[in-house]
């Protein structure tokens, strides 16, 4: 991050002449400085021309409609005002202009008939349950110390707060004013959700309310809110907003966004986004956040208790970052067209009071409660369960966490997203509609209690030494964690006997066996001796291969505990291995009378039919299979009959055995859907039909058929029937 933090002097600079040119200043930053100005500053200072834009976006109640965007004529990107040609050319890299930003509901249908809801999930309760996390609270785990900010529209003291003694503190955004109310209700209403999982979080709500009256905007910086929250140093961030990317490019703005998310991650703060109803929404797609979406739980009928992806919630690959899917995970969200499932608090008479009551969510406009959800509801509930995992084990990093909570996501398998975005399918192991799958808070509990007593005793982020460096012995550093659990556990509810007390310990359940899940180093003597001088060849090979531009300049860390002992089936794939080693070509040449190895090529006229089977049985052992996947697809091209079928019918057996392809991506291989391989190999699974993409001619060929004949589009050399 250091490398987009502005010099101390030429920023104090900046600050001062903006200020001097008529320019608010809403918050000074590293990485950028938000202002604020009547155009007409804009346009003299920085001799340029503003026009308003109408852009495509999702609103809510109307749905789908325009918003106005603000542009700079002329300058390039859209969004941008270029600083290059003008005297702020060495103070200021570039203006990105902000940009509307929506709180993330269901869009809402304008003429469409209100449909009613007769059961709604109820806060504290239903929300605790159906997110596993009651047993948590019984246990005493309620995320009490774990600090999390909100960036919302605000918050409201509702009686309902003041019934369960949640306690919330408020904190203005730069822009927005009056701490105490909560016009739009969003924020209120969301902010139930979070508390519903870990009543005892610090939370703290950062008020960014960009909407007032009808019309009527703030000068309230989506990035200066964010911002101000990272300020706040907080374990965990939670935002239900965002812009829709669906229709436009990455703009300036949601870059300067995107830096502000990457620093804020960068320090070790749980970043989470909610995923979006509809929208191809950002920051959700940004790959250092929890993306969160959505998952329907039937409430009663014959499906009572069934689980299927919300067809609300948006589900998509990003078009920003390669291979980005979102979301990551779900939290529970109702379904089309109002998505009214939950029944929240929310300021008497607000916007939200009002709005979902015209709807016919069954309240009245001023009784301070409304039906409604979303994945803005779902994005609050995994904070909550983040902040019950960091009341365990305050060092959890936001990867961890996140690998953590997909790791023990509950899979969802009936369903499909929002049609706006694909209408993605749910099915068994992940997907793309509903990611690993609903958040389970108590099966994320245990996974981290395993983690803070087994292996992670002895990972590098807790050294086993004191402050004076004298060693600690494992068993007195088990005692000491028992020591902090049990008075945790007191703390939060006395009436509970200390872990010692239990017959069978809810947290040391035989701990010589939950900490001793693999071996240590004292088990490998030989290998600690020689450790050291193993690193060093491998350095040694990293460093050559970087000096040669084959790979980015990386490090690989491996630490004594990486190590168990030897299986059969490493054994094997290890010689499985080295008989593929057959079909390579290795060119030297001499140099001062010593030979050095130039390159190794991959020859196929040395592939055999022994070599085919020794790569599908590598990819069926999921070791090695880029190697293994690269012979086959060489094999495709070879002269021998026998060698080219063998490796078609090979890599048609083993689509659903390459763990390079995630879940998802198998599921859609095999509903015959096309896939690039490699070297551009385009594969139709279903019948066995293999296209290759010639770089240099930009056309496609076929091996098994056409022989000669190239075609430009791909479907046209898979439809051949020749």
């Amino acid at each position: 991050m250091a490398q987009f933090y502005a010099e101390p002097n030429l920023l104090s600079l900046a600050v001062k002449r903006l200020q001097a040119e008529g320019f608010e200043i809403l918050d000074v930053g590293k990485t950028s400085i938000s202002i604020a100005a009547d155009s007409d500053i804009y346009e003299r200072s920085l001799q340029t021309n503003l026009e308003t834009v109408e852009i495509p976006v999702i609103k809510k109640i109307v749905g789908e409609t325009t918003a106005t965007f603000i542009n700079a004529i002329d300058d390039k990107p859209f969004g941008e005002i270029d600083t290059s040609q003008t005297i702020w050319n060495q103070l200021l890299d570039g203006i990105a202009i902000n940009e509307p930003a929506f709180y993330f509901r269901p869009p809402i249908p304008a003429e469409s008939p209100p449909e009613t809801i007769v059961k709604y999930l109820r806060v504290p309760d239903d929300i605790a349950q159906g997110l596993n996390a009651t047993l948590a609270h019984q246990n005493g785990i309620k995320g009490r110390g774990v600090k999390v900010v909100m960036v919302d529209t605000g918050w409201y003291r509702h009686p309902f707060f003041n019934k369960y003694n949640y306690k919330v503190n408020v904190v203005l955004a730069p822009g927005s004013s009056a701490p105490l109310k909560d016009d739009n209700g969003h924020g209120t209403g969301e902010s139930a959700n979070l508390l519903a999982v870990a009543p005892d979080a610090e939370l703290t709500m950062v008020k960014a309310d960009v909407l007032t009256l009808p019309g009527k905007f703030k000068n309230v910086n989506a990035v200066a809110a964010f911002k101000k929250a990272v300020a706040l140093r907080p374990d965990i961030i939670t935002c239900s907003w965002g812009s829709d990317l669906s229709v436009r490019q990455f703009s300036p703005f949601n870059q300067a966004l995107a830096v502000a998310i990457a620093d804020a991650v960068s320090r070790g703060i749980i970043v989470i986004f909610a995923a979006g109803n509809g929208q191809w929404s950002f920051p959700s797609q940004h790959p250092d956040v929890i993306s969160v979406g959505g998952v329907y739980k039937h409430l009663d009928g014959l499906l009572k208790g069934q689980l299927e992806a919300s067809n609300s919630a948006s589900s998509f690959i990003s078009q920003i970052y390669p291979g980005r899917r979102v979301p990551d995970v779900c939290g529970l969200v109702g379904q089309r067209p109002y998505g009214a499932y939950i029944m929240l608090p929310v300021p008497f008479g607000s916007q939200k009071d009002q709005e979902h009551s015209l709807i016919g969510d069954g309240t009245k406009p001023t009784d301070g409660w409304a039906a409604f959800s979303g994945t803005s509801a779902a994005a609050p509930q995994l904070a909550g369960i983040c902040a019950l995992m960091k009341q365990l084990d305050p060092g959890l990093s936001p990867a961890k966490v996140k690998e953590i909570l997909q790791q023990t996501a509950r899979d969802v398998i009936e369903g499909s997203g929002n049609l706006r975005t694909g209408g993605n399918r749910a099915h068994p192991g992940p997907d793309i509609a509903t990611g690993y799958g609903l958040a389970d808070a108590s099966a994320s509990i245990e996974a981290v209690k395993n983690r803070v007593l087994g292996t992670s005793l002895y990972d590098s982020a807790l050294p086993l030494v004191n402050s004076q460096n004298a060693e600690i012995d494992k068993d007195d550093q088990i005692n000491e964690l028992s020591k902090v659990i049990d008075s945790e556990v007191t703390r939060a509810s006395p009436s509970l006997p200390k872990i010692t007390e239990y017959q069978n310990p809810i947290y040391l359940q035989d701990i010589s066996k939950t900490t001793r899940r693999q071996k240590m180093s004292s088990d490998f003597p030989k290998l600690k001796a020689k450790l050291d001088q193993i690193l060093w060849e491998i350095d040694q090979i990293l460093e050559k291969e970087i000096k040669n531009n084959e790979i980015e300049d990386v490090e690989l860390r491996i630490r004594e505990i990486d190590f168990v002992p030897r299986s059969v089936t490493a054994k094997l794939t290890s010689s499985l291995r080295k008989s593929l080693e057959d079909c390579w070509t290795t060119e030297e040449k001499t140099i001062k009378g010593q030979a050095k190895e130039v390159n190794k090529t991959l020859d196929v006229s040395k592939i055999a039919p022994k070599h085919i089977s020794v790569a599908q049985g590598l990819i069926k052992f999921g070791k090695y299979q880029v190697t293994a996947i690269k012979v086959l697809t060489e094999a495709l091209q070879s002269n021998d009959d026998v060698v080219r079928d063998a490796a078609i019918k090979a890599l048609s057996e083993c689509v659903s055995d390459i763990s390079s392809f995630d879940d998802a991506t198998k599921n859609d291989l095999e509903k015959d859907v096309i896939f690039d391989l490699y070297d551009d190999p385009i594969i139709s699974p279903r019948h066995n039909i293999i296209c290759f993409y010639d770089r240099d001619t930009k056309q496609y060929y076929r091996t098994d058929c056409c022989q000669g004949k190239k075609f430009d589009k791909k479907e046209d050399c898979l439809q051949c029937k020749c």
